[in-house]
């Protein structure tokens, strides 16, 4: 049967229209380019063309993520409360964008000094803390602002996903991208593809350094060009909506921590979401060092480790995407399909170093990017439906806090986990690499089990009344 003019547009309203999906992903163009240069391009110039120690750089990862994550709490409570011209999103994602993206340009100098001096290591850290704010400002007013414009939605899960795969899209587009530039720059300058020699080195090192600072000076280019087309998307308040929203109670930084882990609902969600997003990444750093250490694989091989979870994470998200709008299904069900399989490719992965089974790593390694990437839009739904109208930023803040918190330990103490296993099993590889990935795959479990634990509706009454007593008490 035919629908009526009144059902189509009733149809059409429950959703988000495609060319407002397409805006509010564009200016993850923003976020994926520093994204891109900093963990594809600029960290192996530090450690291998600067020397600088790795525990530095990694160090220097965990700082940024530690300052995004706990700088959301405070962006999101300030723009919930001091709208810009009417706007409590899109002025501060574009301050956001700015601040992360100027912040980078000094690093290639940064870095050079300290190579050159040790003493200046302080630099680089002071380079990863405004980057840090900068990212914080951009996370969680992007987040916020794809919160309340998909509240009601049918196709939010649809939303998320095309705004994250089109993230991890456009960041290895930009990897590619400077990757050509720099090999072009390299014959240019007399060094030839497959050259191996000392003189062949020095060259792509100094093509590298002197290419470095024009590459990160297209950043705040990039980032302003992918913000323009939110320009119009927001809901402006009204005035009097604007001064209602000045006038309440300011929410200083300890009453905001204080009212999420007071709250058994938040304080729950908020566990899972560090304990899966730390349980998927903790491999990040040593996978390539895995399938070199048990598999003996060359760099060229270990070099596409990357590019197969990367890519089977976009298949999933962009098949899930399909599905979520075509059909609903629930968030929680989605989140626990993706923790399932996500474990699974894990113990793959564990299983493949103690058979030494090369196939079932590479099964571990593609499974683990599928389940990531259903685990994604499952969970950045939920995060999504645990918010409340007019505290939207101070808690997506608080989920992007568990969020960076969590990818930046992950990161950090991978290595530390191996270096410690190694010291406890007699530098057995196989058994130490199956023991992380064991772990990490009952981190996944644990995260199921929490989930389960989180009731949306019983959060959302909870949160009024936090906000209603706030309110009485001023």
């Amino acid at each position: 049967m035919f629908r009526s003019r009144s059902q189509s547009s009733s149809s059409a309203s429950d959703k988000v229209s495609a060319l407002s999906i397409l805006r509010l992903t564009l200016p993850k163009l923003g976020v994926a380019f520093p994204f891109a240069m900093l963990l594809s391009v600029y960290n192996r110039i530090m450690i291998e063309e600067l020397a600088i120690l790795p525990v530095v750089v990694g160090g220097m990862y965990l700082f940024y993520n530690v300052i995004n994550g706990f700088g959301q709490v405070t962006v999101g409570r300030i723009a919930d409360r001091r709208p810009l011209f009417g706007l409590r999103r899109t002025p501060y994602l574009l301050a956001g964008l700015l601040l992360s993206s100027f912040a980078l340009m000094p690093l290639p100098a940064a870095s050079m000094a300290a190579s050159a001096d040790s003493a200046l290591i302080p630099l680089l850290f002071v380079v990863m803390l405004v980057f840090g704010v900068g990212f914080a400002m951009t996370g969680d007013s992007h987040n916020a602002l794809i919160a309340e414009l998909t509240t009601g939605k049918k196709n939010r899960s649809t939303v998320i996903a095309f705004v994250w795969f089109f993230q991890i899209f456009a960041s290895i587009v930009v990897a590619i991208a400077i990757s050509i530039v720099l090999q072009i720059a390299d014959q240019a300058a007399g060094a030839p593809r497959g050259c191996m020699t000392e003189a062949c080195h020095l060259i792509r090192r100094e093509v590298a350094l002197q290419l470095m600072p024009s590459i990160f000076a297209l950043g705040p280019i990039i980032a302003f060009v992918g913000w323009l087309p939110l320009l119009g998307l927001e809901p402006r308040l009204s005035r009097a909506q604007a001064l209602a929203v000045e006038q309440r109670p300011p929410l200083h930084l300890r009453q905001a921590y204080t009212r999420i882990f007071s709250n058994a609902q938040a304080r729950t969600f908020f566990f899972f979401v560090f304990i899966s997003i730390f349980a998927l990444f903790v491999q990040d750093d040593i996978l390539e060092p895995f399938g070199a250490k048990v598999f003996a694989l060359p760099v060229s091989a270990t070099a596409q480790f990357q590019p197969i979870m990367g890519g089977a994470t976009l298949v999933a998200m962009l098949v899930m995407g399909f599905v979520a709008g075509a059909r609903p299904i629930s968030k929680r069900k989605i989140t626990n399909v993706g923790a399932g399989i996500s474990g699974a490719g894990l113990l793959l992965l564990g299983l493949s170093a103690i058979f030494h089974i090369a196939p079932a790593m590479y099964l571990g390694i593609a499974t683990l990017g599928l389940g990531m990437g259903v685990f994604n839009i499952g969970a950045l739904s939920m995060m999504m439906d645990m918010t409340i109208p007019g505290e939207t930023g101070s808690l997506m803040g608080a989920w992007g806090m568990a969020q960076a918190v969590a990818t930046g330990m992950a990161n950090f103490l991978g290595a530390f986990l191996l270096q410690l296993g190694l010291a406890l099993t007699g530098d057995n590889a196989p058994l130490t690499y199956a023991l992380i990935f064991g772990f990490s795959a009952v981190l996944c479990v644990t995260a199921i089990w929490l989930v389960q634990h989180v009731n949306v509706e019983q959060f959302q009454k909870m949160s009024r009344e936090q906000m209603a007593l706030t309110l009485e008490a001023a």
